[in-house]
């Protein structure tokens, strides 16, 4: 769990358009056991990719704008490495998407090719949580990495 994070940071500012106002290097503490391990994405509070992560990430997206963020797990004195990435968000929600009676979670996901336009890596627009796509080719190279902690769904194209 991240300590802090609220009066650090402002979730509205949690956008590629905002991003700006955040600073480029954060710090954290964690709370954690001592056998806590540091995956590859996080993604509870915030969206974070591991170092060796962003890095094959920024082959395929190298437009995206990434803040650092330091994590330290005071009980074991580890820090680790993570970026914050801002993707290029899209309303590429489709007609036959399915959401729940407050129209900002997804219940069913299916997205428009169209909307899509061919790119690699996107933020759903729609979403009220991080929702990141990527490409078919881009699941398959970070699976050939054996991330740890990561998952990847088929999502629905129509």
């Amino acid at each position: 769990m991240l300590e802090g994070l609220r009066e650090k940071l402002d979730m509205r500012d949690m956008y590629a358009a905002t991003s700006y106002r955040i600073p480029d290097k954060l710090l954290f503490q964690v709370k954690g056991e001592k056998d806590s391990v540091f995956t590859d994405v996080l993604d509870r509070q915030l969206f974070l990719l591991s170092d060796g992560l962003k890095r094959l990430v920024e082959l395929y997206e190298p437009r995206a704008v990434y803040k650092m963020v330091i994590l330290m797990h005071m009980l074991t004195r580890r820090q680790q490495t993570y970026y914050l990435p801002f993707f290029e968000e899209l309303p590429c929600l489709s007609p036959y998407a399915e959401l729940h009676q407050d129209q900002r979670t997804i219940k069913h996901l299916v997205l428009d090719r169209e909307r899509l336009q061919g790119k690699k890596i996107v933020r759903v627009s729609e979403s009220e949580m991080p929702l990141i796509i990527v490409r078919l080719d881009v699941a398959e190279s970070l699976l050939r990495r054996e991330p740890v902690g990561i998952r990847l769904e088929r999502v629905e194209l129509v």
